[in-house]
């Protein structure tokens, strides 16, 4: 199984559709918020409401990925620590956790549990390259993150 996982797009629609038009195999397309756009134009991108998005009222989403339970958020107003995604996993009862927010790239399990940021493919923050992730398997064995260019085109 393939998922597709961007979050961070800040009204940049042309990197959607280059990063969709990679991978139109995928299973299962995820957005961790603050596209600027309303969920329509995201299609067929699940996508949650961030910060900066006018649109869109789901700031939760619960996900079936195979076997796996994905929270997906954006992740303003969270305790973005290890030990707070931890304890939003266990609430909403998910083996894995996506969020957005920061910017940056992140993955790796904390007791259990996968954490994962995909970056921004649009604006990355903290040194990192713009950055969008994708999981294969199922359960899930591999998370990888693809550079992209974030040039207007």
């Amino acid at each position: 199984m393939l998922a597709v996982i961007t979050s961070d797009l800040h009204d940049r629609l042309d990197i959607l559709r280059a990063i969709l038009s990679a991978h139109t195999d995928a299973d299962l397309y995820l957005d961790a918020g603050d596209s600027s756009r309303r969920p329509a134009e995201l299609e067929p991108f699940i996508t949650v409401k961030g910060n900066c998005d006018l649109h869109g009222s789901e700031r939760f989403r619960v996900i079936e990925f195979g076997s796996a339970r994905i929270l997906l958020f954006h992740g303003d107003r969270a305790d973005l620590s290890d030990e707070g995604l931890y304890m939003l996993a266990l609430r909403h009862r998910c083996e894995i956790v996506i969020h957005g927010h920061t910017h940056v790239p992140k993955y790796h399990c904390f007791r259990g549990v996968q954490i994962i940021c995909p970056g921004s493919p649009a604006f990355p923050r903290g040194g990192s390259k713009p950055t969008y992730a994708l999981l294969r398997g199922d359960p899930v064995e591999k998370v990888e993150f693809i550079t992209v260019s974030h040039e207007k085109s």
